[in-house]
C-alpha cells in the first residue's frame, strides 16, 4: 500500500469538510430563477425584475441586495408555478450597488453599476438560496427625439411639421405626436417614453411635412440612424425606424434642397427616387412607377420653360436616387445626373434598378435642361412569316412594341406603340423613347372588330338596363342605329376603339348575312413571335427584323345546344395560364362548328360562350382542357352548351 504525504492528506480533509458544511438546500435545483440582467432603479432605490417559476408550485420568498447599506431591503415575491412575473427590488441610498451614487459619465443619460449581486431566499416550493449577479441603472422614464429641418437653396418650404408616426397592424400608420417647426432650421423636440427597465422606446418613423414652391403639402420620412441623416422618402418604406434609448436624446437633423432648370414651356415635371431597397413583389407593385420608383414632388414649367421642385430630401453622394421627368402632350423624357435623355424610369435605371445614371442631391442643382421635344427615333419592323399561310391583317400582321421592365411578365408590360404592318410586313414607328423592348408580331390581346352576322339581332344579349347601352354592337346597317354620325348610339359604334365602324363599310348587309356584329376576337393563324430591340438616344434610324412567325396549332370542334336554341355565333375561348400565351378564339358558323388557329405549343383551357352573345350561360359539357404542338391541328369534339 502507498503511503499518503501529510500534504495530501490535509487538501482532502479540506475537500470533505467543504463538502460537509455546503448547505443542502444550494445542492438542489432552484424553483424560482432570475431572468433579467439589469435593473433599472428610481431615486428611491425602487425596481423590478422578472422571476420565473419553474417549478409546478408556486414560487414564494424574498429578494434583497447583498451589498445593500445596514439591514437590507427585502422584497417578497409570489409567481405562479409555469409563469413569469415581474416582482419588486429595493436598495438602500447609500450603497455601493446603488448607481445614484456613482459619478456620471459625459454624453450619457444612464449610470450603472455592474456585478450587483441579488439574493434570492426561496421558502417555496422548498427553502433554499441562491443569487443573481446583475447591472443597476439610474431610471431613464424618457428620451428626447430631436434635431432641426433646414433647407437649403432659394425653393423653402413653409408650415414645416415634424410627426412621429408608428406603424399598426396591416402596414397602416398613425400619428402618435407632431410639432411645427418655426422658420429655416428650427429645431423640433418629441418626448418618447421608455419601456420597463431601461429598455429602448417602441420603434417609430419620423415625417417631415410642408408646403412646396407651389403651395402645395407634400411629406416624406426621415432616413439615417442617431446623428447621422441619410436622406429619405415618400413611402413608409423609405424611412427608418428609430428607438429613443436610455444612453440620449436621439438626433435626427433634416435637411431639403431642390432641382431646377429649364424644359419646353407648360410642360409637366415630375421628381421621382426608387426606394432604398428595391425587392420583393410589395414593393415592386406598391410605388408610384412600379418596379422603379416613387414621385417625391411635382410642378409645372412656367411660359420661359423655368421649373423648380423643392423639398426634395438631401441625401449622401453614395445614395443617388433622383430622376427627373418631363412630360408635354405624348412626348415624354427622364434625365439623372447628366445630358443623357432616358425613356423612362426604367431605361434611366439600366433596368436592373442601378443608381450610377441618377442624381445625387447633396445640395441644390441648377440648370438641369431637360428637354422634351419629339425623340426622332424611327423604328421599323420587318416580320416575317412562314410561307404555310396567309397573315391575318388584325391577328397576324399586329405589330406591338412593349417596353421590357425587369420582374413583369410581357402580356402585362407596358405597350409603348402598336399598329398594323402592310401586307408584306412592315410596319415603321415614328419618335420612338430611348429603351428595351419586347417586339410582338402576331400576339395582339383585347381585338375586337366587326363580323357579318346571321341574326338581325341580339335582343337576348342586350336585356335589362345594365346591357342596354351596348345595343351600338349589333345592327342591320350603321345608318339605322339610334343618333346619327355625331350622336347617340351610331355615334358611339362610328368611334368604337379599336377598329370603329365605318358607314361605307358598315351601311351594307354582307351578302347571306343579316347585320353587323362587334365581338372580341381577332383571327390569326401564326403562333406569333416575340423578339428584342434596343433603343438608345434620340435621332436614331432603326430596322428590326423579326424571327419567322410559324403556323400555330390549330383546334376544331363543334357547339350544341339543348331545347332548339341556335348554335351559331358562339364564342369559344382557348386560354393558357402561364402568363406569356395571347388568348386565341373562334365563333361558331351556322351549323355550330368552329376553329381556332395560331396557337403556340402547350396546355390551354376551353370556355364556350365567352363574351356571353347569344345567352348568358357559359356552362358546358365535354373537354375542358387540350395540349397542343404548333403547326398541328386538332379536333376537341362536341361541347354540349347548356343555355
Amino acid at each position: 500500500m502507498r503511503l499518503r504525504t501529510p500534504a495530501i492528506l490535509a487538501a482532502t480533509a479540506a475537500v470533505i469538510a467543504g463538502l460537509l458544511t455546503a448547505s443542502p438546500a444550494e445542492a438542489r435545483s432552484s424553483g424560482a430563477a432570475v431572468t433579467s440582467s439589469r435593473v433599472a432603479l428610481s431615486s428611491s432605490g425602487n425596481g423590478k425584475v422578472a422571476i420565473t417559476c419553474k417549478g409546478k408550485r408556486q414560487c414564494r420568498g424574498t429578494l434583497s441586495f447583498v451589498r445593500d447599506t445596514g439591514k437590507p431591503r427585502a422584497r417578497s415575491y409570489r409567481v405562479r408555478p409555469g409563469r413569469t412575473a415581474h416582482v419588486s427590488v429595493a436598495l438602500r441610498s447609500g450603497s455601493s450597488d446603488n448607481p445614484y451614487n456613482v459619478a456620471a459619465v459625459p454624453g450619457r443619460d444612464v449610470r450603472r453599476v455592474a456585478k450587483a449581486r441579488l439574493k434570492v431566499a426561496e421558502t417555496a416550493p422548498r427553502r433554499t438560496t441562491h443569487y443573481r449577479s446583475l447591472t443597476t441603472e439610474t431610471l431613464v422614464r424618457r428620451q428626447q427625439i430631436t434635431g432641426r429641418v433646414t433647407g437649403i437653396g432659394p425653393a423653402l418650404a413653409t408650415d414645416v411639421r415634424v410627426e412621429l408616426v408608428k406603424q399598426v397592424r396591416g402596414g397602416n400608420t398613425s400619428v402618435v405626436k407632431g410639432q411645427a417647426v418655426a422658420g429655416n432650421g428650427g429645431s423640433f423636440s418629441l418626448a418618447v417614453s421608455l419601456r420597463g427597465n431601461n429598455l429602448s422606446s417602441n420603434p417609430y418613423l419620423l415625417r417631415v411635412t410642408g408646403r412646396d414652391q407651389n403651395g402645395q403639402r407634400r411629406s416624406w420620412y426621415w432616413r439615417g440612424t442617431n446623428g447621422k441623416p441619410g436622406g429619405g422618402g415618400p413611402q413608409v418604406r423609405d424611412g427608418s425606424f428609430i428607438r429613443a434609448t436610455k444612453w440620449g436624446d436621439y438626433v435626427a437633423d433634416m435637411t431639403y434642397t431642390s432641382i431646377s432648370g429649364t424644359t419646353a414651356p407648360g410642360a409637366e415635371v415630375r421628381v421621382a427616387a426608387p426606394p432604398q431597397h428595391l425587392g420583393g413583389r410589395t414593393t415592386r407593385r406598391e410605388l408610384d412607377i412600379p418596379g422603379c420608383a416613387s414621385f417625391v414632388g411635382a410642378t409645372k414649367a412656367d411660359g420661359s420653360g423655368a421649373y423648380t421642385v423643392g423639398f426634395l430630401p438631401v441625401t449622401s453622394s453614395a445614395a443617388n436616387r433622383y430622376v427627373v421627368g418631363v412630360r408635354q402632350g405624348t412626348d415624354s423624357a427622364w434625365y439623372g445626373s447628366g445630358p443623357t435623355r432616358f425613356g423612362s424610369c426604367y431605361d434611366a435605371t439600366s433596368y436592373r434598378g442601378q443608381r450610377g445614371n441618377l442624381i445625387a442631391l447633396t445640395g441644390p442643382v441648377t440648370g438641369k435642361a431637360a428637354d422634351v421635344s419629339p425623340t426622332r427615333n424611327s423604328v421599323t419592323v420587318k416580320a416575317r412569316y412562314s410561307s404555310a399561310y396567309k397573315p391575318t391583317q388584325q391577328g397576324d400582321r399586329w405589330i406591338r412594341l412593349r417596353e421590357k421592365v425587369p420582374g413583369v411578365r410581357i402580356l402585362d408590360a407596358p405597350v409603348v406603340a402598336e399598329g398594323i404592318a402592310s401586307a408584306s410586313g412592315v410596319r415603321r414607328f415614328d419618335d420612338v423613347p430611348p429603351g428595351r423592348y419586347y417586339v410582338e408580331v402576331g400576339r395582339r390581346t383585347g381585338c375586337a372588330d366587326w363580323y357579318p352576322s346571321r341574326f338581325t339581332n341580339n335582343r337576348t344579349y342586350f336585356k335589362g338596363s345594365a346591357r342596354k347601352a351596348e345595343g351600338w354592337k349589333s345592327f342591320r346597317t350603321l345608318r339605322q342605329l339610334p343618333g346619327g354620325a355625331n350622336s347617340g348610339l351610331e355615334r358611339i359604334a362610328r368611334r368604337a376603339d379599336p377598329n370603329p365602324a365605318s358607314g361605307t363599310v358598315h351601311n351594307r348587309v354582307p351578302k347571306g348575312y343579316k347585320g353587323w356584329m362587334y365581338r372580341g376576337y381577332c383571327k390569326a393563324r401564326g403562333a406569333g413571335t416575340i423578339n428584342t430591340l434596343t433603343v438608345k438616344g434620340t435621332g436614331q434610324t432603326l430596322t428590326k427584323v423579326t424571327s419567322r412567325n410559324r403556323q400555330g396549332a390549330v383546334v376544331k370542334g363543334r357547339v350544341t345546344r339543348t331545347g332548339g336554341r341556335t348554335n351559331q355565333e358562339i364564342m369559344v375561348r382557348l386560354t393558357s395560364s402561364k402568363g406569356t400565351r395571347v388568348v386565341r378564339t373562334g365563333i361558331t358558323d351556322s351549323k355550330g362548328t368552329f376553329y381556332i388557329a395560331g396557337l403556340t405549343s402547350g396546355n390551354w383551357r376551353v370556355s364556350v360562350n365567352s363574351d356571353s352573345w347569344r345567352g348568358i350561360g357559359r356552362s358546358f359539357t365535354g373537354r375542358k382542357t387540350i395540349r397542343v404542338k404548333a403547326g398541328k391541328g386538332y379536333n376537341i369534339g362536341t361541347l354540349k352548351f347548356g343555355s
